[in-house]
Parts: structure tokens; sequence; C-alpha cells
């Protein structure tokens, strides 16, 4: 298809400068990384924040983060670059910030840093080395410059992976489990079964993510393992593995009934107990499930479009059920994302990648590649693509529970398209 020319195949794909946009539209973008980050700030209790930019940048924050001060005390100020810092730089100036913030009473600062600033070559990464032995506060950074950051996801991995620079080593508490990815009080996503289990067997969870508290994240190098329930959080584990010797297990890949289970004796045998069939009856209906799905998905083609939070990994396992991936929308190109896309590769798939911003316009592309199913979301339901909604719902979710839930979603599609080649071959039924 000539519409697709412009496109890399995934495995020519390293990182988010390899995405192409899947219709040149005009779009109006997608939400700036600076706003997610600035939200996530104002969510864990004591971290400070100042943000570094343009006016607008400023100006644009303020409109959902009001407050120049947090519920706790924190600081959430703003650094606004005149005309001559553009040009000149603005080393000196931004250190006296953060001694203004310190002084104040900042216990940790997130600086976060948006366009300019890295247009011009700031050395941040110098000014915080500079400065950080006058202060009491610890401060770290993130550099969100959009031209360098497409869409929002980084505005989450990146500000989360920034905050193990807060970190100190610590003891093991042999007892102690992060659940990296979920807040402490998250009532609008089930509780994996996994969890409540872990704490029947008296292990102590500590829940890092937007939502806990800058003291959680500073005590979290203190635990036996972290496990990964978001592809938000999996780049923070990552360096706590190589700074502190967290071992972590990313839970949130996970599909295939045989590798959960193989995953969760894994936990067990790293902690040196068993979990007594605990799972088997969850582990059973998914496995019913999944014979189901390899038979009647073997052979069907799809695309992924907006929504999926984990696309390379969920692509893999429909894989192993004998789906062939036609066309993959990416939000972001995790750091990891290079393994699983050698994974699916291997595989002997290699789909088009590309980022989907225009409804109308991507559609019509939609319909010449005439997929069997189409994943994620559609912004006018199309009769000629089935399409599998609201694969969010699945975010956060893990385990035996999140495969089942899944299956039975792509089953039910199935069956509507059924019902509806049989009253188109029948006509309507009689009453």
């Amino acid at each position: 298809m000539n519409e697709l020319k412009h496109l890399k195949h995934l495995s020519a794909v390293k990182s988010n400068t390899g995405i192409k946009f899947l219709t040149p539209a005009v779009s109006p973008g997608n939400h700036c990384p600076m706003r997610i980050a600035s939200v996530i700030v104002e969510d864990i209790k004591g971290l400070s924040s100042l943000l570094v930019g343009m006016q607008e940048y400023t100006t644009h924050s303020r409109l959902f983060s009001p407050n120049p001060e947090g519920k706790h005390g924190e600081l959430h100020w703003l650094y606004v670059l005149d005309a001559q810092e553009v040009v000149f730089g603005c080393r000196n100036s931004l250190m006296g910030a953060l001694r203004k913030m310190d002084k104040a009473g900042a216990k940790a600062i997130l600086m976060i840093v948006t366009c300019v600033p890295e247009l011009i070559g700031e050395d941040i990464e110098g000014i915080v080395h500079e400065i950080q032995p006058e202060l009491s506060a610890q401060v770290t950074f993130v550099l969100l410059g959009q031209f360098k950051n497409i869409s929002y996801p980084p505005g989450s991995w990146k500000t989360m992976e920034a905050l193990g620079v807060l970190m100190k080593a610590k003891k093991t508490e042999p007892a102690r489990i992060n659940i990296l990815g979920r807040s402490p009080e998250e009532k609008h996503i089930p509780m994996p079964s996994l969890l409540p289990e872990l704490v029947k067997r008296s292990f102590a969870l500590r829940y890092l993510a937007p939502g806990a508290s800058l003291t959680d994240f500073q005590s979290a190098p203190d635990a036996a393992l972290n496990l990964v329930v978001c592809p938000f959080m999996q780049p923070l584990a990552v360096k706590m593995e190589r700074e502190f010797s967290v071992p972590y297990i990313a839970l949130h890949t996970l599909y295939d009934v045989k590798r959960i289970h193989r995953t969760y004796e894994g936990i067990a045998k790293h902690f040196g107990f068993s979990w007594d069939n605990a799972f088997e009856e969850e582990r059973q209906e998914a496995l019913t499930l999944q014979n189901q799905a390899k038979e009647r998905l073997d052979g069907l083609r799809y695309v992924f479009c907006l929504r999926i939070d984990i696309p390379i990994p969920m692509a893999i396992y429909l894989a192993r059920l004998g789906m062939e991936p036609l066309l993959l929308h990416l939000e972001e190109y995790y750091p990891e994302d290079r393994s699983y896309a050698k994974e699916l590769v291997s595989m002997g798939y290699n789909p088009w990648i590309c980022r989907m911003v225009n409804a109308e316009a991507d559609l019509l592309v939609l319909e010449k590649l005439a997929p069997d199913l189409c994943f994620g979301y559609l912004s006018d339901i199309n009769k000629n693509i089935p399409c599998v909604l609201d694969m969010f719902d699945f975010y956060g979710q893990v385990g035996y529970g999140r495969t089942s839930n899944l299956l039975r979603r792509i089953l039910g599609v199935l069956d509507e398209v059924h019902l509806r080649e049989r009253g188109n071959k029948h006509g309507p039924a009689s009453i």
C-alpha cells in the first residue's frame, strides 16, 4: 500500500524518532509531557517541584496546577526564562532559585525542564552537581522538551525514573515488597489477587506511584523485591536493580497462562514458600479461555489503534494465539521495547509501526488494510472493522484475571461478528 510507504517496520524502529504518523493530516497533537509530570509531582506527598521554561509553559501549568504550595508544605514554583537567558543561559539564576526553595523548606526538588533550556543546551546535570552540596534538599530533574518527547508517556516514566536519584542504599528487609505502579488507595482498578495473597503470607507491601509519599520512594531500596504492574514504572525498577541490587519482576507484560504460572512460582521460590494452589481456579479459567481463543483466533489479522498501554508485549501474546499483526500504533517506545520487539520479530512477525492522531484520515487507511480485528480506540465505530474497545480497562491489572478479562472481551466481539454475519445471511429473524 502506498499509504504505508513512509512507515518503518518494527525491526527498524529503535526509538521514538523512528515512529512516523500514519497520515499527514493536521492534528492538534497530544498532551505535553510537562503537564503529566506536573500533575504527578503534586500527588507525591513531600516532593517539591520547579518548572523551568518560557512564559507560555508556566502559564499553562498554572491552569492545572494553580497553587504554588502543596497540601503538606510542598513548593511548586515556576522559573520563567527572560530574553537574555534564552540567548546566554540561566545557570546562575536557576541555582539562585534552588537556594531559595531550599531556604523555604523544600525537602526534595524535582526540576521539570521544558523545550527551550534543552534547545539552548543548558547543562542541567552540571547545575545540579554544582549546587547540591550547598543544599539540604535533594535535587533531581527530568528533561521533557516536546521536540524529543512527542507525547505524554515520558512525563510519567521519566519522572518516575528521576525519583531514583532521591533514593539511598538501605539494609534489605526480607519481607518487604515494593509494588511499582499502583497507588496506596487506588479504588478504580481492581486489586490483583496476587497482592492480598502476599499479605496473607506476612509480606509488607509498599505501593509506589502517584499518591505515595516522598518518604516511600526514599525508603524503597530496603525491599527484597520490586513487582512492576504498569509500564511507567519499569525504568525505575531497572534503575533500582542496577544501583541498589533490588531485583524486579515485570508483571504487566505477562498474558500467557504458562508464563504467569512460572512467574508466580518464581516469586514463591524466591522467598521460600508455597502458594498451596491459591490461584488454581483462576489459572484453570484463564487456561480454558486461552485454549478457546487459540482455536478461534488462529490466522486472523489485526491492527492496534490508540489507548493500548503496552502494545508490543500484547502483540507477542496474540502472536502465540496465532494472530498476525499488520500495523501497530505505539504512543511511546519504552527502553525495554527493544527486547520485546526482537521477540516478536523472531516469531516471524514484523508489522508496520505508526502513530495515529487523525481519526478520520487514519480510518481510511485501516479500511484498506482490511484487518479481521482492531484493538483499541476508534473515534467512529466501523462495521467493516470489528473492534475490541476500551483496552485501557486493563491498565494496572496483572495475572490470570487480566488474561481472562481480555480473552472474554475478544471472544465476545467474535460472537457479535458471527451473529451479525448469520443475520445478514439469513435475513432478519421473524417475530
